[in-house]
């Protein structure tokens, strides 16, 4: 029998692939921009246009195909109502992807597993890792290719990676498209970064894309958001507290960090509940950040430069609660408080 599990192998692989941009593509947002023609010959000349390396966060996108009753429509509908409401843009439908992502759950649900990874030889086999499922599906080779997987409840898919610590931090970055897959007790979310990749592969590629302002902020649970008060932090692969038998819902605060170099530090980060109490927590870091932050903040090696996360170590009871950050991005103060409620 199948397990309920959200996997994440390819959000872990998003922050070695920005500070690998240092060393080979680039360095983070700056990739692939290039320079402006000579400018020393005296003549009017115009410096050839360059490719934009990032967009803005789109507040709409075209209508997706999918029928009306199509669970993919209700999970694209709430996924990019989400994206939206935090500030960190909508996400177009991708053909080729929604192709990628229902072959690969062919192969989960053949297999009886939930991975990103395929076998070649064993049933229904199209590409051993999500950028290559995709490419066989004929999609541009020019982009970056990540992938959500779950299976259990195929109803409360978008919803389980919302309560979530590296798969929320995934599904709300910086990706422009989506293509979907969602029945039989599975779900597939295969994302693309496109604007500014600068090359293309297996990972979730932090610059490029869709990029916030320097000055925003985003954060999740979202103002006045009713959510789930319970996170098994055991069902969620790799595990943010293995050592926890059950955890409260996590509280992420995200800022651009489309270079390598950019870092979110934490100088405080607390939760408040009914009649005021602290709600006892675990604050995650990057590794980049932990130097700059409370000395009680975690180093995790899976966070992205430009998130943090507040981890209550007990579930959260039914009530109002209160999250206050206090930080900075690359040394410019931040402080941020909203509430939501749980249930």
């Amino acid at each position: 029998m199948k397990t309920n599990k959200t996997l994440l192998s390819v959000f872990a692989a998003a922050a070695a692939f920005s500070l690998a941009a240092c060393g080979g593509g680039g360095d983070g947002g700056s990739s692939g921009s290039g320079s402006s023609a000579n400018s020393s010959t005296g003549t009017d000349t115009k410096p050839a246009p360059q490719a934009p390396t990032s967009v803005a966060p789109a507040t709409s996108v075209p209508v997706p195909t999918y029928s009306s009753g199509d669970l993919r429509l209700t999970a694209f509908n709430e996924l990019n109502d989400y994206r939206v409401k935090m500030g960190v843009g909508a996400l177009k439908q991708d053909a080729a992807l929604d192709t990628a992502a229902d072959n690969h759950l062919a192969y989960m649900k053949a297999n009886s597993i939930v991975s990103h990874e395929e076998i070649a030889g064993k049933p229904g086999f199209t590409g051993v890792n999500p950028y290559e499922q995709a490419i066989a599906t004929g999609a541009s080779r020019n982009q970056w290719i990540a992938q959500a997987a779950y299976g259990g409840l195929i109803t409360a898919c978008v919803g389980t990676f919302r309560n979530s610590v590296y798969h929320l931090q995934g599904i709300t970055s910086n990706q422009e498209t989506v293509g979907l897959a969602v029945r039989d007790g599975y779900c597939v979310l295969n994302f693309g970064v496109v604007t500014g990749a600068n090359g293309g592969g297996y990972g979730l590629a932090q610059w490029g894309g869709q990029q916030m302002a320097a000055n925003a902020v985003a954060y999740s649970p979202i103002d006045g958001e009713n959510v789930v008060g319970l996170f098994n932090a055991a069902g969620e692969s790799p595990s943010p507290a293995a050592d926890l038998p059950s955890a409260g819902h996590p509280v992420m605060f995200r800022v651009p960090a489309p270079d390598a170099a950019d870092v979110l530090t934490v100088s405080s980060f607390t939760l408040t509940g009914p009649g005021g109490a602290q709600i006892p927590a675990r604050i995650l870091v990057a590794t980049g950040a932990k130097a700059g932050s409370t000395a009680s903040s975690i180093s995790d090696p899976y966070v992205y430069n430009g998130v943090a996360f507040l981890l209550p170590t007990q579930p959260l009871t039914a009530g109002s609660y209160t999250a206050t950050f206090s930080g900075a991005r690359n040394g410019v103060p931040i402080t941020k408080s909203w509430s939501f409620t749980a249930f």
